[in-house]
């Protein structure tokens, strides 16, 4: 399963990386045609500025021809006056002397009203030859706009491809977050099974984290070789998950070896409990030799039957009391539960709640980028729009220009049209003709006309745009305050959700303390019933008369420790292993109540092997028993002190917590009566091992089989044997 994700992950991946280069191939050749276009933009605004300074430099000759043509027909005015003056003084009554000078005066008009004539014919065809270049210069004008206007579309579909590019830019970065969720998801399936390994699961955890971290700056700065290394990091990852999935194998492996050498030492121990089961047969062999000298015993017998009569009433009392106890700490166990299920719970919902405020942190995060994003488009827009405004002021001022031009060239137009006209008149009265074509007029005309109607599609278009961009605009703002409210709403989420995962981890908090108060207070419980029980149990039962054996030969503690350490060793993990195999069986199936039979039938074997260990005069300092699953725990090897028989034994019995109530139970000797048989004082064997008053109890335990059943025999010699309680928590 984990590698058919980390495939799909990966080619999603590849996929969305391969929708990225393509995007932003198509980005950058949409780049290179906005360039393109900006510089044929460029382009043209030069050359319409170039047009309008020769428009500026042809109405200035403009100007100075009209200047000269004024001054010409200064001129020819100037001559008229003198013709006139000259024929006005060719009438008759002048005198014969004046004739000469006249006539030169008159030739000299006449020169100069040629010379005013070749100069008017000049001036007129620099001003054709001017006309012409103004209205070349119109056309390029007329062209530069055309290219103005394409350039224009041009970048208007460049950026709304631009536009495009950037949404499927966002929808490629939205299927990355989703391949990134599905490899956290994958990473968090990964992580349920490294949960033995936590130590490398928690350094896997923190490269993965970096990784992220580097993804998501990889995700913002778009670099290729970056994501590469992403890569490359990736697969070191998943090698070091398949080297962390051997290790996890290996110590499989080893569990198994493990679990092949515990079952080795079950088998020894089943082993040694059989050799244990001889020596009981051959025990029980010495005892039958031994009940002829346990007759004499019979009488004190029957006191103490009246005695094991009060002390089984007992014994059912305090049984009664366990089973009480056993329900109580059924039900404490099913509170238990409830409340573990409880704390599951509310861990799960707090698990859930950091989920969901993790996911509004990053809707927020990206709220704030796509708010960032609008306000940036706002400001261009602004920027656009301010441009704009400023091209629309400046085609104003040409349209006022061009206004004022107009009516220049108008007044103009009146006054070559009324000074031809004077000209014409003066010239059909002197017999000179000076003509201005209606075509050169109409032409003009047509040409004020086409100005007009340039400028105000200049003020059309610019008025468009700015219309367009204000809408633009406008529609930012609305988008902003959408995103904005957005935000809030995610925020108002997140809130909520941190103050809910505060709340669960509070109530968490609550009832764990709830919990350890609860157990603490069944500590207590369990240690004052244990107390009492214990109390009750040495008040009420009476050790039984033994004869007093003779103490056996002192020991060196070096000899004891050596006759004990090794059988100690031996019997450890037999009697470990076998109790916490039924330890486990019965905490499998639920605690149950056991009638003091059953129980005593369970231990009887355990309590022999203990008898004869002590028989053989091996040292049983501690017996650990688990009252709960009543089973015996194991035996403390470690404990150098010496617990024969007629010293003070030291019996530790522990509880589920691991606390150790260690009861002392003195066995006392008492001599025999005057009445009772005399023993034998040949039997060394008896004194040097210290059976007399183990052997002595058994006898008087086996020799009730007569008057009770077989089960009550080994409820003597476990009572009045070693007198194990086993004490439940």
């Amino acid at each position: 399963m984990r590698s058919g994700t980390t495939e799909e992950g990966r080619q999603k991946t590849l996929a969305t990386e391969t929708k990225l280069h393509i995007a932003q191939k198509e980005l950058n050749k949409l780049k290179e045609q906005l360039h393109t276009a900006e510089t044929t933009r460029v382009h043209a605004i030069t050359e319409l500025e170039k047009a309008k300074k020769t428009v500026e430099e042809l109405t200035l000759k403009v100007v100075t021809i009209n200047k000269s043509k004024e001054e010409a027909l200064n001129a020819i005015e100037a001559a008229k006056a003198q013709t006139t003056q000259l024929e006005e003084a060719r009438r008759p009554g002048d005198h014969s002397e004046k004739d000469g000078s006249w006539k030169h005066e008159l030739d000299s008009a006449r020169e100069q009203y040629a010379v005013s004539l070749s100069e008017l014919e000049a001036a007129k065809q620099e001003l054709r030859r001017i006309r012409k270049e103004f209205e070349t210069s119109m056309d390029a004008q007329v062209t530069a706009i055309h290219q103005e206007m394409d350039a224009n579309k041009l970048s208007d579909s460049n950026k709304a491809k631009t536009i495009q590019l950037a949404k499927d830019i966002a929808a490629v970065q939205e299927s990355l977050v989703h391949v990134k969720l599905a490899t956290e998801q994958a990473q968090q399936d990964e992580s349920k099974i490294r949960l033995e390994k936590e130590t490398s699961r928690l350094s896997y955890k923190a490269s993965i984290e970096e990784n992220q971290i580097k993804l998501a700056s990889l995700q913002k700065n778009f670099d290729p070789e970056l994501q590469e290394d992403l890569k490359k990091k990736l697969e070191e990852t998943e090698d070091e998950i398949c080297a962390i999935q051997k290790q996890m194998k290996n110590a499989r492996a080893s569990d198994l070896e493990m679990i092949a050498s515990v079952t080795t030492e079950l088998d020894g121990a089943k082993e040694f409990l059989q050799k244990i089961a001889e020596e009981e047969t051959t025990l029980r062999n010495e005892l039958e030799s031994l009940k002829l000298q346990l007759e004499a015993l019979k009488k004190e017998n029957s006191e103490l039957h009246i005695k094991d009569s009060e002390t089984e009433t007992l014994a059912a009392n305090l049984h009664l009391k366990l089973q009480k106890c056993k329900a109580e700490l059924d039900s404490a166990m099913l509170s238990k539960l409830k409340v573990c299920s409880t704390a599951d719970d509310l861990t799960s919902t707090l698990q859930q709640l950091s989920v969901e405020s993790l996911t509004a942190q990053k809707e927020a995060e990206e709220m704030k980028r796509e708010a960032d994003e609008l306000r940036s488009k706002a400001e261009a827009a602004k920027s656009t729009l301010a441009e704009v405004e400023g091209k629309l002021q400046g085609a104003l001022r040409d349209a006022e220009e061009a206004k004022l031009a107009e009516t220049k060239a108008l007044g103009l137009i009146k006054e070559v049209s009324e000074k031809a006209n004077a000209t014409r008149s003066s010239a059909s009265e002197s017999g000179a003709k000076i003509t201005i074509s209606r075509e050169e007029f109409e032409s003009l005309s047509r040409k004020v006309q086409e100005s007009e109607r340039l400028t105000e599609m200049k003020v059309a278009a610019a008025m468009a745009q700015v219309d367009a961009v204000r809408a633009s605009e406008k529609e930012a703002i609305k988008r902003l305050e959408a995103v904005q409210e957005e935000i809030k709403s995610t925020g108002k989420a997140a809130e909520d959700a941190l103050k809910r995962a505060e709340m669960a981890e509070a109530a968490k908090k609550a009832v764990e303390g709830e919990l350890k108060r609860w157990r603490e207070k069944e500590q207590k419980r369990v240690a004052e019933t244990a107390t009492q029980i214990l109390a009750e149990t040495t008040a009420q039962s009476t050790p039984p008369r033994v004869p007093r054996a003779n103490p056996p030969p002192p020991i060196d503690k070096n000899e004891r420790k050596e006759n004990r350490t090794p059988a100690k060793k031996a019997l450890l993990p037999a009697l470990s292993g076998i109790f916490h195999r039924k330890k486990s069986h019965i905490d499998g199936g639920g605690s149950q109540s056991h009638s003091p039979r059953e129980t005593h039938e369970k231990h009887a074997p355990f309590v022999r092997a203990a008898k004869a260990h002590s028989l053989s005069g091996r040292n049983l300092s501690t017996i650990s028993a688990n009252p709960a699953s009543q089973n015996l725990t194991g035996i403390d090897p470690s404990s150098n002190e010496s617990a024969n028989i007629g010293e003070k034994t030291d019996l530790d019995v522990s509880d589920s917590n691991g606390k150790i109530i260690s009861m002392e139970k003195s066995l006392e000797h008492e001599q025999t009566e005057s009445n009772e048989m005399p023993y034998p004082e040949d039997n060394e064997e008896l004194e040097q091992s210290g059976k007399v008053n183990l052997k002595s109890c058994l006898k008087s335990s086996e020799s009730s089989e007569t008057m009770k059943h077989s089960t009550t025999s080994e409820e003597d010699q476990s009572k009045w044997s070693l007198q194990i309680e086993f004490i439940s928590e």
